[in-house]
């Protein structure tokens, strides 16, 4: 298994060079907008093809720019990346405009990028830029582990610190673990994430910085000044950097647990239109659903999963919250509208999320042969204190446990910190 790792390295960048990165970075914005807006074949369509569109604007982009050769490059090879995307949802029946250019950002590869331990040297507009890092014990631990290959990187620009970063990709190989356990993961709106094994990550600090930054931000926008609307910018970066420091606490937290509990495997729904699936009884909902970043869990799942060996799967996500994980009866009685899930078959009586989860972790369980990851066999999910396999035989991690699984209350609460 290939783990990938990106680093964000903050960068102390020599005073009388500063205007060089910036300028660079305005420039690689211009190659790429350049590139959408010229790279198009004699009957008018996209060209998608990276070797067609190096004849098509290469030597424009050499005289357009001060770019190196190699930043004109990875320039139109992004521009060629966005313009295949957006073709691929045009062909979708979903309607977007051609991709437009203009963050604070340029990309680099090994040709025109050279990272050593402590430093790093850079191609710009006006030469070769060396910048130092600044670093701390999180990316002290990546940069100085000899089993990461150091690759390509990213130059970013934060308007709200006036810092340059440059964000590090890093890769080496991880032996996939063996075994057939599983821990299911329901994400929500109340309850960030409840898993199989009973713990309950909160979502009230992030709803509440959520609620903050909203009223903050319409305060701003009624202002309409100048000067409000770079609070504005500043502000994003903050909330998107709030939000995320959160997810990445409850993600590792996840992670840890899986591997506590001897688990390959990590269970979570597929994620489409989610937030139409969820109650939305009030505008203040919606709201917090829209903003809330649900993919971007999932994905911090999968990236901290991989480093352990352990395997991130979807499953498909209808009725996990409407099925009993005890007798599989199906209703939408079921749960209450307070989160509650009482069968309506066999009482079974347990917190809504943390029947889901539980639920979720089973289909992985009992998908058909083919669509089941090979490695899983029989498979058993993770419990509180014990276990279950995909026929819903539970056997307890010791004798005294039993009865306390009988109930399938949980027991853990842990809060997003």
């Amino acid at each position: 298994m290939e783990v990938k790792r990106t680093i964000p390295v903050k960068l102390s960048v020599p005073d009388d060079r500063e205007d060089d990165l910036h300028q660079t970075i305005k420039q690689f914005n211009h190659a790429c907008n350049y590139t959408v807006q010229h790279g198009r074949n004699d009957d008018g369509y996209l060209i998608l093809n990276k070797s067609t569109i190096h004849d098509e604007v290469y030597h424009d982009l050499r005289d357009e720019t001060d770019l190196p050769a190699n930043l004109c490059v990875r320039a139109y090879s992004k521009a060629v990346e966005a313009m295949k995307s957006t073709v691929a949802d045009w062909k979708k029946g979903t309607s977007r405009p051609l991709p437009q250019f203009n963050e604070l950002s340029a990309v680099y590869d090994k040709r025109t990028l050279t990272i050593k331990d402590r430093l790093a040297t850079l191609s710009t507009i006006n030469g070769r830029v060396a910048v130092d890092y600044v670093l701390g014990d999180y990316q002290k631990s990546y940069l100085d582990d000899d089993d990461y290959e150091k690759r390509m990187g990213t130059l970013h620009y934060r308007e709200d610190e006036e810092a340059f970063y440059l964000h590090i990709v890093i890769k080496k190989e991880v032996e996939e673990r063996d075994g057939d356990k599983v821990l299911g993961v329901d994400l929500n709106l109340k309850n960030v994430a409840v898993t199989s094994t009973g713990s309950f990550y909160d979502g009230g600090e992030l709803l509440w910085g959520q609620n903050h930054y909203f009223r903050v931000r319409r305060s701003l926008q009624h202002k309409g000044t100048r000067s409000a609307k770079q609070v504005l910018r500043r502000l994003s970066g903050r909330e998107n950097r709030f939000v995320l420091n959160r997810l990445h606490t409850i993600s590792r937290r996840i992670v840890e647990e899986a591997g506590a509990n001897d688990c390959s495997y990590i269970a979570v729904e597929r994620l489409t239109h989610i937030r139409e699936r969820m109650d939305s009884r009030n505008d203040q909902v919606k709201r917090q659903m829209h903003n809330w970043a649900f993919h971007e869990l999932q994905e911090m799942l999968a990236y901290k999963a991989s480093e352990y060996g352990i395997r991130v799967e979807q499953i498909p996500p209808a009725f996990t919250s409407q099925t009993c994980s005890k007798c599989d009866h199906q209703s939408s009685t079921n749960r209450s509208s307070d989160g509650w899930f009482e069968c309506t078959d066999c009482g079974y009586s347990v917190d809504g999320d943390y029947n889901a989860a539980k639920n979720i972790g089973l289909k992985l369980l009992t998908l058909p042969e083919g669509k089941r990851p090979s490695g899983l066999g029989d498979g058993h999910l993770a419990l509180k204190s014990g276990m279950l396999n995909g026929n819903g035989d539970y056997t307890a991690y010791d004798d005294s446990s039993s009865d306390r699984e009988s109930t399938d209350k949980p027991t853990t609460s842990v809060v997003g910190r």
